[in-house]
C-alpha cells in the first residue's frame, strides 16, 4: 500500500491541492535513513580511506587527536606508496583502524556534531567542485553496489545503498502541489546533492556539512551552523524564513527538525529503531500530526 493512501497524508495532500500567490510552502527532508538505506556520509569517508583521497595528512587536521604522531607517521608511509602496495600494508590497516576509531567513538560518547564535521574536515585542500566529483562517485558506486559489506581497518561496514519507497512517492506528490523540497542533512553537502539532484531539487535548497574555502580550496573549518540536531533548523533558517508544513526524517537527532514542522511529522523508521524510545525522547507523544512509517520499502 502506498503511503499516498495514509489518511493523514491524504488528508494533508487534499489540503494543499492549490495555493494562493505568495511564497511557495515548503517540506523538509533528511537524507540517510530516510529518503535512501544508507549513509552517503559514512560511505563517502569509507571511500575517502579506502582509495586514499587526501590532500593533506588527518594528522594536521585533527589537531586534538591523541595519536596524532601516530597518524602522521602512518600516513607518510602510505603516501609513498602505489594503490596496491598500500592496500596490502598492515600500515594501512592501522591507518584506517584509527580514523573509525575517531569517527565512532565520538558518536557512541554522544559527540555527534563534532564526529561529524571532523570526517568532512578530512576533504581539506580539494576544490569544490573535486569535492563534489567524489560525491558523485560515491553515489554512483554506492547505487551500483550489491547492499552488503566492505572490510575496513579490522570492520566490518555496510555497502550499498538504494532508495526509500515512501520517501521517494512522498517527493514527487510534494513536487507535484507546487510545494519546494528542502535537504538538511548531517553528512557532507556533496554526497547528499547526487540523491536530491535525481528529483530535479537545485543544489541552492539542498543543505549538509560544508567547508569553508579559502584561495579556491576546501578549509579544515566547517561552516556554521552544523546541521545536526538543533543545527538542522538553525540552518534552514539561515536559507528560508518559511517554517515547513512537513518533516520527514528516521533519527532522533532530527526530533528537534520534526517538531519545527507546523503541519505533519513523519519518522521512517528504516533501522528499525524504537519508537517508544523514540517519542520518549522526543517528550511528546505520536497524535494526529505525525504519520509513523514502520516498515519502510526498499527499491531495487
Amino acid at each position: 500500500m502506498s503511503i499516498l493512501t495514509d489518511s493523514a497524508i491524504a488528508a494533508f495532500l487534499a489540503a494543499h491541492q492549490d495555493h494562493p500567490r505568495g511564497p511557495r510552502p515548503i517540506a523538509v527532508f533528511d537524507c540517510d535513513g530516510t529518503v535512501i538505506q544508507g549513509d552517503m556520509g559514512e560511505a563517502m569517508f569509507y571511500r575517502q580511506i579506502e582509495r586514499f583521497h587526501f590532500r593533506r595528512s588527518p594528522a594536521l587536521i585533527w589537531r586534538d587527536h591523541p595519536r596524532r604522531d601516530e597518524i602522521g607517521s602512518l600516513y607518510g608511509k602510505l603516501a609513498g606508496l602505489g594503490s596496491a602496495e598500500r592496500a596490502a600494508s598492515s600500515a594501512f590497516a592501522a591507518f584506517a583502524e584509527i580514523l573509525l576509531a575517531w569517527y565512532f567513538d565520538q558518536i557512541a560518547s554522544g559527540a555527534v556534531v563534532k564526529a561529524c564535521a571532523d570526517i568532512v574536515r578530512l576533504f581539506a585542500g580539494y576544490t569544490p567542485d573535486e569535492a563534489r566529483g567524489l560525491g558523485r562517485e560515491t553515489f554512483e558506486a554506492e547505487f551500483s553496489s550489491p547492499i552488503g559489506t566492505r572490510r575496513l581497518g579490522g570492520r566490518d561496514l555496510p555497502r550499498g545503498a538504494r532508495f526509500i519507497r515512501e520517501s521517494v512517492d512522498l517527493i514527487g506528490a510534494l513536487t507535484g502541489r507546487g510545494f519546494d523540497i528542502w535537504v538538511v542533512s548531517g553528512s557532507n553537502k556533496w554526497s547528499v546533492e547526487p540523491v536530491f539532484t535525481r528529483f530535479g531539487i537545485p543544489p541552492e535548497r539542498i543543505i549538509g556539512i560544508d567547508l569553508e574555502v579559502h584561495d579556491g580550496l576546501l578549509t579544515d573549518r566547517a561552516e556554521a551552523p552544523v546541521p545536526i540536531r538543533t543545527g538542522k533548523i538553525d540552518a534552514l533558517r539561515r536559507h528560508t524564513p518559511l517554517v515547513p508544513l512537513m518533516a520527514v526524517s528516521d533519527s532522533k537527532n532530527d526530533i528537534p527538525l520534526l517538531l519545527h514542522s507546523a503541519g505533519l511529522r513523519i519518522r521512517i523508521n528504516s533501522r528499525r529503531r524504537d519508537t517508544a524510545d523514540f517519542f520518549r525522547t522526543a517528550g511528546t507523544v505520536p497524535d494526529s500530526t505525525w504519520v509513523l512509517v514502520e516498515s519502510p520499502h526498499i527499491m531495487e
